[in-house]
């Protein structure tokens, strides 16, 4: 028999969320504790009664014992209880405000909605009030520079309308008595425009983009008139100027190949800025004056147009017979650096024969390092001397070959910035060209370029 007798009925009334098997527990627990004990001093004292009572005045009492371990016990499970009731209830408050917090933002968010809808529908209606169709106007007034309540009248347009490289239209049109260029109703996209004056003269293609619904419009300036002649003085700055008497001939004209056909030609364009606008104007180099060919009297600072054959080539030149003035006319314009001929008085009688000099070889600095290179003439803006072999400083040559430095013509300057001449109708047009020492080419030969 169990030793103390416990029964269940010695603990507090029963709970409803108690363990079912936990008053038990700690009464078994209980019993095999007090009988080790009791047994323990049974071998001490035979005396039973004694040893019980031992027992108990070493343990206590063992009803009390166990209602003690049952009120621990369930502590722990009150106390769980009690913090997961705490938990729950703050959970509860947090729900509470995040349903509060998310009803007042779905408020807010339906009347950002609405008004946005709303303006939706406003930006729908003025589209649909703007728009009669899918093709819209594109149109152009073309005024003249200076004057911009003139139209410029006749002026031809096109618009090249294209899926990559592959054209898909285009439209051409005319500017009328009012300088209207109109193209008429297309669609949407994008377009190539390029213009025409009546006399030749063009800007660079522009890309143009018109919007779905929308009417394209747009004011140019043009040109006024077809260029004319202006005043212009050479003003020559040569450095270490030969003894013999010396003279320049510079040709702004460039040598092209229309096709493989076709021999070289000669070709000469200027340009002047209208807005932003770059207008070309390629000259006719089957009238006289658009050749743009001088001979310059270095010694006397003074000029002539030099006479130029139906194919372009330069004529024999009697120097005596050649009526030199201080200026020369030419066309109103920007123009790029000539070629600029080195001629000594004794070889003019030889002037024809730069006709066949279609290429030279001839030498520059490239980042200060002088390279040799050929190219094609005229139209490199290069210092050419025809008749005699330009010499160049040993050192700068250590690393080139004998058969590299043979026959050297040309020297190419540093035009590091993008060098042009000027010839306008308000100002005095004074074209300075300052001529390196090429004999020897230096170092410091480099560093000089013409200058307008």
């Amino acid at each position: 028999m169990a030793w103390p007798e416990i029964s269940i009925e010695d603990f507090p009334p029963e709970r409803d969320d108690e363990p079912s098997s936990l008053r038990q527990d700690i009464i078994d627990e209980l019993s095999d504790h007090f009988a080790c004990a009791l047994n323990r001093e049974l071998l001490k004292n035979p005396d039973e009664q004694l040893a019980r009572r031992r027992v108990i005045e070493l343990f206590g009492d063992p009803i009390k014992i166990a209602r003690q371990l049952w009120l621990d016990a369930m502590k722990e499970k009150i106390m769980s209880q009690r913090i997961m009731t705490g938990i729950s209830a703050v959970m509860a408050v947090c729900c509470i405000a995040v349903v509060g917090i998310a009803w007042s933002m779905m408020q807010e968010s339906r009347a950002f909605n609405l008004q946005l809808l709303e303006q939706f529908k406003l930006a729908q209606e003025k589209s649909a009030s703007e728009t009669t169709g899918e093709l819209q106007p594109i149109l152009f007034q073309l005024v003249q520079e200076g004057s911009e309540e003139q139209p410029a009248i006749g002026f031809e347009g096109t618009l090249s309308k294209g899926d990559g490289n592959n054209p898909v239209f285009t439209v051409e049109a005319v500017s009328d008595k009012n300088g209207l260029l109109d193209f008429g109703k297309l669609p949407w996209g994008k377009y190539v425009l390029t213009l025409k004056s009546p006399w030749g003269e063009a800007p660079q293609a522009e890309l143009i983009t018109t919007i779905p619904g929308r009417k394209f419009e747009e004011t140019i300036v043009c040109p006024a008139s077809v260029p004319e002649k202006v005043a212009v003085q050479f003003q020559v700055n040569w450095q270490n100027t030969p003894e013999e008497k010396n003279y320049l001939l510079c040709d702004f004209r460039h040598r092209v190949s229309i096709s493989s056909n076709v021999s070289e030609q000669y070709f000469l364009s200027s340009y002047q800025e209208i807005q932003g606008r770059r207008w070309v104007y390629s000259h006719d180099l089957h009238q006289k004056s658009e050749g743009n060919v001088y001979l310059i009297d270095v010694e006397n600072q003074r000029a002539v147009t030099c006479p130029i054959a139906a194919d372009g080539s330069i004529k024999k030149i009697d120097v005596h017979q050649l009526d030199w003035h201080p200026t020369v006319e030419i066309l109103r314009g920007v123009y790029y650096p000539p070629t600029i001929y080195l001629i000594a008085q004794h070889d003019l009688s030889k002037i024809t024969e730069i006709n066949s000099f279609s290429s030279t070889k001839g030498v520059r600095f490239d980042r200060g390092k002088l390279e040799i290179i050929s190219f094609a003439l005229p139209g490199q803006g290069a210092f050419i001397s025809p008749f005699k072999k330009l010499s160049i400083d040993p050192a700068l040559v250590i690393d080139k070959t004998p058969t590299a430095l043979k026959q050297i013509h040309g020297f190419i300057p540093d035009r590091s910035t993008h060098e042009t001449y000027a010839a306008t109708e308000d100002q005095p047009n004074i074209w300075k060209i300052n001529i390196p020492d090429l004999f020897p080419v230096t170092r410091e030969s480099g560093s000089l370029s013409s200058a307008p």
